[in-house]
């Protein structure tokens, strides 16, 4: 017996290409948000338009692969696969194209098509195709495909954030991937040199006895996807919204997909040892991460999470098609249901709900429909009816829950924002997530107290008060406060990501209306827009875009701060609040500030917990203003400490995991 023969050689290769296949995916979309985010920032339509691009993209390799699991024998299947997987390697350089269009929008589809559309469409195929042809050999286990597919994507997020991210430049990390791609290619290649079964394309799905559940295909996958999508959503604005934060869903997301179509019976006990285990470890990964509050919070969202993709994926599971030639359709429909379920709870699809955690409820009621229509199929109206109750019932508590105290609330490509007014203190808070971002007092004749980060005694209201600053450069509007006390004949711009944040601060709160200096804001991504400016635009440039969990990572590299100083006049200082919860930034910007030959100074200060206006906070100037410098060391500011073995964060290269806040 051949050793080939021993080792099952066609699952052998075909499980392995789809393995490595979706590896290199899940890798090649995050190298991909790394490469964009400096030329084109953070703003919403990057990546909305960037998730617009995977998903399309995604859903056009399962088309394709459909297009030829349906028309093709095997051998012509791997011939055609290996000529595609030539064109692709030969097209992704790894160097982001330079811009074609005027319009960002159309620019960045454009761009991301030559930069990754190729190699995206041959492996958003590899899954269906490696079924498709383990198929021939093996019909009844084929299926393993899809749980070696999963697990690949989990090995590549595993192995981006913790190995490749860390110790690699991106243009290293795209070598390395370079070189997975050959090895990739490799699989099929074996597979047309021993001689792959099958000349003949399969019957063609219209020839099968078997009916296709094309619904409870697409309605199964868009729950359990709109759920992933919630806890990620409510897990990012509770921690810290980077990749790192997102493996935990998307890490049991995968691995019950994993799990269940392994071909493995799963007993009971076994699922339920598990879920428990999962809880645990879910418990000690969190524990030290935030309040208590907030750690039980996420680790029940996760538990639940996968207790529901268990469920919802048995259910597709069991309801996978017995014949091969339905295969690749069942495929392209759990595609077109993920999107589908991430479309209805982003922004995209929930953009009017504005009540707090309204992502969790339409993911319930996507979650809860896919499930009464898959036990309806056997258990009848009532099952239904029961489920038109509860959605109602989840909607009905969402509503009431959102408290009588909102002033407005929106919900937009963000995330949610709400004005809410505390009538004990007598008190307007701004809250997006939750992080409060500004308050102001509503009593007759306080309304200009500063407040927040900025209230008197802070260390930016000592900068504010102590630096000659006539031009000022704002990243980071929140509601204004920081302008309260600003001085006649000055002037003030905002960098504001977001526009609805300016509506909200001029329509909601008075300090931009009643600021002494002369004030304007600009929307959009802060270091694109700076980049417009002229140099020496600016005596005092100040960053406040770092509290909260979401931390701006293209905003403190060592190409930002070389932007800044050159936007800052003779003497010109830059100010940072880095107060961020789960990032300890200060020594980022202060390696990055060091290597644009500038220096730095660090304060904190704390207030009373008990005072609901003020917040203590932390701030960190830069400059090579030498006396200003010594004033500011007399006056108690300290150069920050920068642990050992730390490196500068550039555009192409940071290591994330060092800064975190263990």
């Amino acid at each position: 017996m051949r050793l080939t023969d021993r080792l099952n050689f066609p699952k052998v290769v075909f499980n392995g290409a789809a393995f490595l296949g979706s590896a290199l995916l899940f890798q090649l979309e995050l190298m991909t948000g790394a490469t964009v985010l400096p030329h084109f920032g953070g703003s919403y339509y990057v990546w909305t338009v960037c998730l617009l691009f995977y998903q399309a993209v995604l859903v056009a390799g399962y088309a394709w692969a459909l297009l030829l699991a349906e028309r093709l024998g095997a051998r012509a299947i791997l011939r055609l696969h290996l000529a595609a997987l030539a064109a692709a390697f030969l097209l992704y350089s790894g160097v982001f194209p330079a811009p074609v269009f005027s319009g960002p929008v159309a620019d960045l589809l454009w761009r991301l098509l030559l930069f990754i559309g190729a190699p995206f469409l041959v492996l958003s195929a590899s899954t269906t195709l490696c079924h498709r042809l383990l198929s021939e050999s093996d019909k009844h286990r084929a299926f393993s495909v899809f749980a070696w597919s999963n697990a690949g994507s989990l090995a590549g997020m595993l192995a981006y954030t913790f190995l490749l991210e860390p110790r690699l430049s991106l243009g290293g990390a795209a070598l390395t991937w370079r070189l997975g791609f050959l090895v990739y290619a490799g699989f099929f290649f074996a597979a047309l040199r021993m001689g792959a079964p099958g000349a003949e394309p399969q019957p063609a799905a219209a020839a099968t006895e078997e009916k296709p559940r094309y619904l409870l295909w697409l309605l199964l996958p868009a729950g359990s996807s709109a759920l992933l999508a919630a806890v990620t959503s409510y897990q990012s604005s509770a921690t810290a919204s980077m990749p790192l934060t997102w493996m935990l869903p998307l890490g049991v997301y995968l691995l019950s997909y994993a799990l269940l179509f392994s071909g493995r019976d799963l007993k009971v006990n076994t699922l339920r040892v598990a879920l428990f285990t999962l809880l645990g470890v879910i418990g000690l990964l969190l524990w030290r991460l935030q309040s208590p509050v907030t750690t039980v919070m996420i680790a029940l969202l996760n538990w639940a999470l996968f207790f529901a993709c268990l469920v919802v994926h048995r259910e597709l599971y069991q309801a996978r098609p017995r014949s091969p030639a339905l295969a690749p359709r069942y495929y392209l429909m759990m595609g077109l249901g993920g999107v589908l379920g991430t479309a209805l709870v982003t922004p995209v699809g929930a953009l009017r709900l504005s009540f707090g955690f309204a992502d969790l409820y339409i993911a319930l009621a996507v979650l809860v429909t896919a499930v009464a229509y898959a036990a309806g199929k056997e258990k009848g109206p009532r099952t239904l009816a029961a489920a038109a109750a509860l959605l109602a019932g989840l909607f009905a508590l969402g509503m009431k829950v959102s408290g009588e105290s909102r002033v407005f609330g929106l919900r937009n490509f963000y995330g949610v924002y709400r004005v809410e007014d505390d009538k004990e203190h007598g008190l307007r808070r701004f809250i997006h997530g939750a992080t409060v971002h500004g308050i102001q007092h509503l009593a007759a004749g306080t309304e200009l107290q500063t407040t927040v980060y900025y209230a008197k005694g802070s260390p930016v209201s000592e900068v504010l008060d102590s630096f000659p600053a006539k031009r000022v450069g704002a990243v980071g509007l929140g509601v204004g406060v920081s302008c309260a006390d600003a001085k006649a004949g000055t002037e003030w711009v905002f960098y504001e990501l977001d526009p609805d944040v300016e509506m909200i601060a001029r329509k909601y709160f008075t300090f931009l209306e009643t600021c002494k200096a002369g004030v304007s804001v600009v929307t959009g991504d802060a270091r694109v827009n700076l980049q417009r400016e002229p140099a020496g635009r600016f005596d005092l440039l100040y960053l406040d875009a770092f509290t909260g969990g979401a931390v701006p990572f293209h905003l403190v590299t060592r190409e930002a701060l070389a932007l800044y100083k050159s936007r800052l006049g003779q003497g010109g200082a830059m100010l940072f609040h880095v107060s961020a919860n789960f990032i300890d930034i200060a020594p980022v910007i202060a390696l990055s500030a060091r290597a644009a030959g500038l220096q730095t100074r660090y304060k904190a200060v704390s207030f009373d917990p008990s005072d609901p206006a003020r917040l203590s906070s932390e701030w960190l100037v830069v400059t090579d203003n030498l006396p200003y410098l010594s004033k500011l060391t007399a006056a108690g500011w300290t150069e920050p400490p920068v642990p050992a073995g730390w490196e500068p964060w550039a555009d192409d290269r940071r290591d994330v995991l060092k800064a975190l806040k263990w």
